[in-house]
């Protein structure tokens, strides 16, 4: 066993008060290590909305939950009014006769009303089912909502416009005298402003303080990829837990009052527990912004920056990239957004290095020093993330260490040294998915860490303190038929550093024997800047160009340089015209591509990739053309 630590080195970085990285290294035998923090795990409290009573106390007036209202202007609550609605909201949960067998059920996206019903449900013990919106919103036969509610049986089923959802409402069957709406209620519908002006329940406190931290808190539901969603068990202690470890990555807690814009939907961990739960940890302001990193979307995202300089600020990739052509195009936004920002970090997928050197000039630019850019990592089964790089260190493909109190199981994958799937255990960690007791049971492994599915390498072997970084999902990778091995995570990556800016996303796809393809997406930006192209020019008419496809070409010649394996080359790659599908699965409502997903859907495009002649919108590598 060894413990190593990293200090904090001399980087132009802007003081941002983390602790330096430790870990504990444990060889349990020779292909399996065991990893843990450095750092303790303080004790916790039973129950993040625990919290909220001591902010209400000590800055009462203080805004916590801000939103615009229909006309677009913002609408504020207090600490105070927060504290007093959630106990409004709790007591007329009980007397409705919602319970911990008699759950709620969120249809809808983030809202103020939803945060306080969540916490309101949170302090009265009653579990919230949260349903992702596309169910509701964009399955036509409503089958996922369906199977969903099914699993969790609600007693209530909350939506912020009963007009809205009066299709999924209809098809669920939901009482109306069981419905609960913000808007547009019709007329045996319970109302949520009804619910506001409630006063607490004198038994309220005593029933509260005789709630346990293993009772359920949360539903939360798997992507449902390979099936129907399964139904993930979160404990009022895993949250608290998932909690108080993200927070120790801090030397002590923030003196001023932190300022948050997010975005992320609260039916997914990161939004749903990390960013909720870290507003009544740290008594924050939460800016709940109705944008997302989607065409058209994130200009409510920009709107929303414009106004509110976060302290700490959250995306995915995909809207990182957005952010930054906006922050090199305006200095004064660029100013404003960087004035309080103490780090930023991504998740979802993997940060190129050309977006994180962007990321940094425009910093430097602005304030004279590099921002802290990082990575949080986690799955819904950990209630928040697990391992996080919370450090000064110029490394993008990093994720980090665990944090205090994970512990990290890595197996050595037997194909490929120095590769290790990542098992986790831990207080944060799922013990059950809901009525689901095989899926349960084949979720752990002999000493009960939970199968992530993910694979990670070492930044330095000899140095573990430097922290682990990704390479892929075991569920993504696939064998050719020759018995290789094919690593989609490093493949997609290649590709797209490569072929920057004119590619913005690609899935890998085999033709079933030796021979590999990808399923790109064109930046149409990009690609009407490069052919000189009118503005108005469709991507349907610039995706067969010959200069934009010999272009592609050369640079495919440059992913494959120096590769001679099958496993290792991208011999075509399909330019696709229609965007990856919410409704089909094949995208997250966080931006997320589901590899499964999109070569099930599009198995014509697939095909036209392996089969000769070519269509005029597949790039063939020169080895093949020639």
């Amino acid at each position: 066993m060894s413990t190593t630590s990293l200090n904090h080195a001399d980087y132009p970085f802007r003081e941002t008060g983390f602790r330096a990285p430790s870990v504990v290294v444990e060889a349990q035998k020779p292909e399996v290590l065991l990893l843990r923090s450095g750092h303790p795990l303080p004790e916790q409290p039973g129950c993040t909305v625990d919290w909220l009573g001591h902010w209400a106390a000590r800055r009462p007036n203080a805004p916590m939950l801000v939103e615009r209202d229909e006309q677009g202007e913002w609408k504020t609550l207090t600490c105070l009014q927060v504290w007093d609605a959630v106990r409004a909201v709790a007591s007329k949960l009980l007397s409705s006769g919602a319970s911990r067998e008699r759950p709620v059920a969120i249809l809808s996206e983030n809202s103020t009303e939803q945060a306080l019903l969540t916490w309101g449900a949170l302090y009265a013990g009653v579990p919230v089912a949260l349903v992702s919106p596309a169910y509701s919103l964009m399955s036509g036969d409503y089958a996922r909502l369906g199977a969903a509610v099914d699993v969790v049986r609600p007693h209530l089923a909350f939506v912020q416009d009963a007009k809205r959802f009066a299709g999924a409402l209809a098809a669920l069957r939901v009482p109306s005298e069981r419905t609960l709406a913000v808007r547009h209620p019709a007329p045996q519908m319970l109302r949520f402003a009804e619910w506001l002006e409630a006063t607490p329940n004198p038994e309220l406190e005593p029933h509260h303080a005789s709630l346990t931290s293993d009772m359920p808190a949360k539903y939360m539901f798997t992507s449902g990829s390979t099936g129907v969603p399964k139904a993930v068990v979160i404990t009022r202690g895993m949250m608290a837990a998932a909690q108080e470890m993200a927070a120790q990555v801090f030397e002590r807690d923030p003196e001023t009052q932190p300022a948050y814009l997010e975005w992320l939907p609260w039916h997914h961990v990161m939004g749903g527990n990390i960013v909720q739960n870290r507003v009544l940890r740290f008594g924050a302001t939460l800016y709940i912004d109705e944008g997302r990193p989607l065409p058209g979307r994130f200009d409510s995202t920009l709107k929303n920056l414009r106004d509110v300089a976060p302290s700490l600020y959250f995306n995915v990739p995909a809207g990182l990239s957005m952010l930054i052509d906006a922050l090199e195009r305006d200095e004064a936004f660029a100013q404003h957004f960087f004035s309080r920002l103490s780090y930023a970090y991504t998740g979802g997928a993997v940060l190129s290095r050309e977006l994180y050197d962007r990321f940094q000039a425009v910093s430097i630019r602005t304030t004279g020093h590099r921002t802290v850019l990082t990575s949080a990592f986690g799955a819904t089964e950990t209630a928040g993330p697990a391992v996080t790089q919370y450090w000064a260190f110029d490394d993008v493909g990093c994720i980090g260490l665990p944090l205090p109190g994970v512990e990290l199981k890595l197996v050595e994958d037997s194909a490929l040294p120095g590769r290790y799937e990542m098992r986790i255990r831990g207080a944060n960690i799922v013990r059950e998915y809901l009525n689901a007791p095989t899926q349960s049971a084949q979720a752990f492994d002999e000493d009960g860490f939970y199968l992530l599915g993910d694979a990670v390498r070492f930044v330095d072997p000899q140095r573990p303190e430097l922290g682990l970084r990704f390479a892929g999902r075991f569920a993504e990778d696939f064998k050719l038929a020759n018995g290789t091995w094919v690593r989609t995570a490093a493949l997609r990556t290649r590709l797209l550093d490569v072929c920057h800016p004119l590619l913005k996303e690609a899935v890998i796809a085999c033709d079933g024997e030796n021979t590999l393809g990808a399923l790109a997406w064109p930046d149409l930006g990009a690609c009407r800047e490069f052919l000189g192209a009118p503005v108005e020019a469709p991507l349907e008419q610039l995706r067969g160009d010959p200069l934009l496809i010999a272009e592609l070409a050369r640079r495919l010649e440059q992913v494959n340089a120096g590769q001679s394996g099958a496993s290792m080359r991208i011999e075509r790659v399909g330019l696709l015209t229609e965007p990856p599908s919410m409704q089909a699965y094949e995208v997250t409502d966080k931006g997320n591509l589901n590899q499964r997903a999109v070569i099930e859907r599009r198995a014509s495009d697939v095909s036209a990739l392996f089969r000769a002649p070519y269509p005029g919108h597949v790039v063939v590598s020169r080895k093949l053309a020639s």
